[in-house]
């Protein structure tokens, strides 16, 4: 008799419905890291080629390949994709791309072309492909760090919740991420693009605006985490303690510094975000989160679509780990 084999049972399978209100009602356990991550990705945005479009849209044609190795059952490894010198993308539809990401038409086909003409995107024959370089600098290695960071957390709130029995260590995440890097990075940029494109449709589409916005947040954000006292908040009181949180403020320059977002830029997208009260100005000049007035309901869905989205993301991660 051969020996016998057996298949991983969807018993064992995460309960996506249950996992979401326990992340919902457990939001201050991980909400400093999440948001974290978030922001130190969407500021690293602008930071590659002092344009955070051009990175977005490199990210899209990044993300149409891994989507195609991932819809074709093509299993790649972390250490295979980044050791590669360069990979094929599929030919551009620039009103496609132009239409995923909130950005004009013209605008994008002329961000392609400067991405071409700087050697980021080289032709090869009929197609296309994204140089080495332009690989490193798609290569998550924060982002894979950041993430694990926030997994483990709720990994370890769905322990205490009796959700997950099994014991996970923060190697056993990275790894089930890295193993089956075409996998996991379907689903992250289905939930990060998703995030991305809710927000910006929200701020007119202004990419920089949106970036300018999140710096005030997070500082207000991580204060909170000093200050917990209810380890259990869901997002809901999260919010409602947040909004009475005073902030120090922080001028220009430094969010000039901290985005890389030119400083007359970042004087000129301020305006209008003081003017919708997304953002307000003391007497000191400093900048603070606004009260988002009748924005409020808007944003507040925002965040919730981005959480399911992230709920969903979670699940099939720890899958990996437990029906292995």
């Amino acid at each position: 008799m051969g020996e016998k084999h057996q298949i991983p049972s969807i018993v064992n399978a995460i309960d996506k419905s249950r996992l979401k209100l326990i992340i919902s009602e457990n939001y201050l356990n991980f909400a400093p890291e999440y948001m974290s991550f978030l922001g130190e990705w969407i500021t690293g945005t602008y930071k590659a080629f002092n344009d955070a479009d051009k990175y977005i849209i490199l990210g899209y044609l990044f993300r149409k390949t891994v989507s195609f190795y991932y819809e074709n059952y093509i299993k790649v490894s972390y250490e295979d994709f980044y050791r590669t010198d360069h990979f094929d993308i599929e030919k551009i539809n620039i009103v496609e791309i132009a239409k995923a990401l909130g950005i004009p038409k013209e605008t994008t086909r002329r961000k392609v072309t400067e991405l071409e003409k700087a050697g980021v995107l080289k032709k090869k024959g009929k197609h296309l492909t994204i140089d080495k370089t332009a690989i490193k600098l798609v290569e998550p290695i924060n982002t894979m760090k950041n993430l694990t960071s926030v997994f483990y957390l709720i990994y370890k709130i769905c322990l205490n919740e009796n959700l997950i029995k099994k014991e996970i260590t923060k190697e056993m995440i990275t790894n089930a991420m890295k193993s089956n890097l075409t996998y996991t990075w379907y689903h992250y940029y289905k939930f990060i693009f998703c995030w991305l494109y809710n927000w910006k449709k929200f701020f007119n589409n202004d990419t920089e605006k949106f970036i300018i916005w999140c710096i005030p947040m997070l500082h207000r954000a991580n204060k909170m985490k000093l200050d917990k006292k209810n380890p259990n908040i869901n997002i809901s009181s999260w919010r409602s303690v947040i909004e009475k949180i005073e902030t120090q403020g922080i001028n220009t320059m430094s969010l000039s510094d901290i985005t890389g977002i030119p400083r007359p830029t970042v004087t000129r997208k301020l305006k209008t975000l003081i003017l919708n009260k997304h953002l307000f100005i003391d007497k000191n000049k400093l900048i603070h989160p606004g009260d988002q007035g009748k924005y409020k309901a808007e944003m507040y869905n925002i965040q919730n679509n981005a959480l399911n989205e992230f709920s969903d993301f979670t699940s099939k991660i720890f899958n990996q780990i437990i029906l292995k």
